[in-house]
């Protein structure tokens, strides 16, 4: 009976333990989310064999745990110090605890420097790792982009494999925008360089035949009034 009796409490402590972790990590989950921004999070943890001396019976008392300043980035081991006011006792555990995410996955062959669009792109729940910071949490932030070489289907996508599309090619005509004030104009030019989006290359006047500098705005068009670098 004795026996029986240990075991049960054993079981009620380790359950109490279990809860209160996941509750833990389920409030940290909370604002790792909103910093973030992860889509879809679902949240996995384990607590480890507790040590000797650890004890025995379940606390009268909701546990209070303290991390002791361990920064838990949504994945690995953590340190975790929990409390019972009454009976009082403390104990050391250490807690694993895992994040998946929904991240931003090819879902269809992707050429290389092929233009994405919406419909090549779907969502791989992935667990979050040290290279997590490059992955794509939304669609959007994707379509518009190319890719650098070959990607499979299924495979999720990094920032280091994508890259914004060249829009201006070197000796290609293209429209040039001009405004001063309230006056907007338009001519046409020779890009003298490659351009994406936001770059600002050499173009050729067609008209005047002067090299200006012009700021890439979309597919074929560069502007020629942009704020100059550091005024």
């Amino acid at each position: 009976m004795l026996a029986c009796s240990a075991a049960v409490a054993d079981e009620a402590l380790d359950r109490q333990i279990d809860q209160a972790v996941g509750q833990y990590f389920t409030l940290q989950l909370i604002d790792k989310t909103a910093d973030q921004g992860w889509q879809a999070p679902r949240l996995t943890h384990k607590v480890f064999a507790l040590p000797e001396g650890a004890p025995t019976a379940p606390c009268e008392q909701p546990l209070q745990i303290d991390s002791s300043g361990h920064d838990w980035r949504g994945y690995g081991r953590v340190r975790l110090t929990l409390t019972c006011a009454a009976p009082q006792w403390s104990v050391d555990v250490t807690s694993q605890a895992t994040v998946f995410i929904r991240a931003v996955a090819a879902a269809q062959i992707i050429e290389r420097g092929q233009l994405i669009t919406l419909a090549m792109l779907g969502y791989q729940e992935v667990p979050v790792t040290r290279q997590s910071t490059g992955l794509f949490n939304k669609v959007d932030e994707v379509v518009g982009l190319s890719a650098k070489r070959r990607t499979r289907s299924q495979q999720v996508l990094t920032r280091d494999m994508l890259v914004a599309p060249w829009l201006v090619r070197r000796g290609e005509r293209v429209t040039v925008l001009a405004n001063h004030g309230d006056i907007h104009a338009s001519t046409q030019g020779e890009a003298q360089q490659d351009g994406r989006l936001g770059m600002v290359i050499r173009v050729k006047n067609t008209a005047s035949g002067k090299i200006i500098e012009a700021k890439v705005i979309g597919s074929g068009k560069v502007s020629s009034t942009f704020e100059p670098p550091g005024k």
